[in-house]
């Protein structure tokens, strides 16, 4: 991976981990579950706990590949990055949807922020990781 692939793959991985171990501790324990029941996410006793762990396990991986990237197979880390910014889209997707939905209200929202610029930014970034990545000759 490129210097600039790896470093803006270690600041997607941070800014999905932290708030993702976030959501382990109130307030934001209880704003996930919120943001679930309130638009119909099926069972989100156990949907929140996929929500933290995933944006947690996403976080953890980008990381990984940013720093030890390099010691995996060429395939496996191209696999491997591809399924990480996509997870990282698809998280942002429902994220965004979430701040749009009319029910769901800004003082459970980060920030308490109701428009959707965090989710919108996270996938701009994304976008360009990857235009940068297969950019790369060297990607496999």
């Amino acid at each position: 991976m490129s210097k600039s692939v790896k470093i803006l793959t270690g600041i997607l991985g941070f800014i999905m981990l932290v708030p993702g171990l976030a959501k382990f501790v109130n307030p934001f324990k209880s704003f996930i579950y919120q943001h679930l029941v309130i638009i119909g996410f099926p069972f989100p006793e156990f949907t929140q706990y996929a929500v933290k762990f995933g944006e947690v396990g996403i976080g953890v991986l980008l990381l990984f590949l940013a720093i030890k990237g390099n010691m995996l197979k060429k395939q496996t880390q191209k696999i491997t990055f591809w399924l990480a910014n996509i997870a990282v889209i698809a998280t942002m997707v429902v994220a965004i949807y979430t701040h749009l939905h009319p029910d769901v209200p800004a003082e459970i929202l980060p920030m308490e922020y109701k428009p959707p610029l965090m989710g919108i930014a996270y996938i701009c970034l994304t976008v360009t990781n990857m235009y940068l990545y297969n950019k790369t000759k060297d990607n496999g």
